[in-house]
């Protein structure tokens, strides 16, 4: 509410400024006198066009204002040294005098494009202020590719103990994208899943599920490009991929691990101990039934497929671990 105040008061003021200013400066370009309406409508075209720019940036905002001011300064630095020499090197003073406007403006404008095109290359840190992500309450999410089709992230996410901001790299959209159009019918059908998926997360109002267009230059692959995202926004990375948890470890980088978590969150179940359970479905092999314990977890019973949609007591044989969780086999008891 404060900051909307501010920018009321912040376009009123600037109307007001463009009114008083324009008298002066337009004086000259309106024969009957300058409209009165005219400096306030260009005090209020410029009023807009930076709340615009604030908003457009509002994720990065003092990131990229930082990125600005380092690259105005950096240009006027380079500027004064290009003139400087220009006036030592051409003897023609009016020669000079009418090249060192437009070297200043060129250059300016290269260093500004250069540094802002390069924000997420460069780990530019300046005295108290760093060019990484700013600080959000409950910290900062990067969503494995791979994880969006598993049907445990949006009750995860709605859960309230991952992070109030969740990011997705848009590289992720980009080759489901592509998979689209593949050859083969059933990544298709994946990639399709996945991008209503995606739509479903950004459709959540907590959390903030939104789409990353950071530049990631010389990434070696999905897992270095989520390692780096990681680092620059100073995030946690949500996967269940082994892999990526060993190397982000390694790489000092924080990681949840989904099937570490899923193996915690799990009840304990023991060989050789008795449960109730539901039989719901015949299982693959003859005779076999398939329940599901309270935290989803596989139950193969062998000789039950008699009876689905009973209450049976069974015995566990083994437990076979998978990268999707746990596999209770067991038998009647």
């Amino acid at each position: 509410m404060l900051i909307l105040l501010l920018r009321v008061m912040f376009i009123f003021l600037a109307m007001g400024a463009g009114h008083n200013s324009g008298h002066y400066l337009y004086r000259n370009i309106f024969d009957e006198g300058m409209p009165w309406w005219f400096g306030a409508a260009m005090g209020f075209s410029v009023s807009i066009t930076l709340i615009a720019a604030e908003q457009g940036f509002r994720h990065r905002f003092s990131r990229s204002l930082v990125a600005f001011l380092v690259g105005l300064g950096g240009g006027l630095l380079l500027s004064l040294i290009v003139v400087t020499v220009l006036h030592v090197v051409v003897q023609d003073q009016n020669l000079a005098n009418n090249l060192d406007a437009p070297l200043s403006l060129v250059t300016t404008y290269l260093v500004l494009v250069t540094v802002l095109r390069n924000l997420d290359r460069w780990r530019l840190v300046l005295p108290f202020v760093e060019l990484r992500s700013e600080h959000h309450e409950g910290g900062v999410l990067v969503i494995d590719g791979g994880m969006v089709t598993d049907g445990r992230l949006p009750g995860l996410l709605q859960a309230g103990f991952t992070a109030h901001r969740v990011m997705l790299h848009r590289s992720c959209l980009t080759r489901w994208e592509k998979e689209l159009t593949a050859g083969d019918a059933q990544i298709a059908k994946r990639a399709q899943r996945a991008l209503e998926i995606v739509g479903e997360l950004r459709s959540l109002t907590l959390p903030v599920v939104e789409v990353d267009d950071s530049e990631i230059p010389n990434s070696d692959g999905p897992s270095d490009l989520l390692i780096r995202l990681a680092r620059l926004e100073n995030a946690r990375i949500l996967t269940s991929d082994r892999e990526l948890v060993r190397r982000a470890n390694a790489e000092g980088v924080p990681v949840i691990d989904l099937h570490a978590l899923t193996q915690l969150l799990a009840p304990v179940v023991r060989v050789g101990e008795s449960f109730p359970v539901r039989i719901t479905k015949p299982g693959e092999a003859k005779g076999q039934g398939v329940g599901q314990l309270d935290d989803g977890t596989l139950v193969v019973v062998s000789g039950a497929v008699e009876r689905i949609g009973q209450d049976v007591t069974v015995s566990v044989l083994r437990i076979h671990t998978t990268a999707n969780g746990r596999v209770v086999f067991a038998e009647l008891s």
